[in-house]
């Protein structure tokens, strides 16, 4: 079974690791960015919708 992410960055900086661990956070954290551009997208795109729904 493998770690979760959060845990595996704390073991790989604990291990002086330094260049894994901000490689694996840099990745969790562009993952986190693009999770939220995807929901607020989808956000936009459902607000459009429902105000073009009520105009016609």
């Amino acid at each position: 079974m493998s770690k979760p992410t959060p845990l595996h960055i704390e073991i790989l900086y604990n291990e002086y690791q330094f260049a894994a661990a901000f490689a694996v956070s840099s990745l969790l954290a562009l993952l986190a960015l693009v999770t939220l551009l995807l929901k607020s997208l989808l956000e936009y795109k459902a607000a459009k919708d429902l105000a073009q729904g009520q105009s016609h």
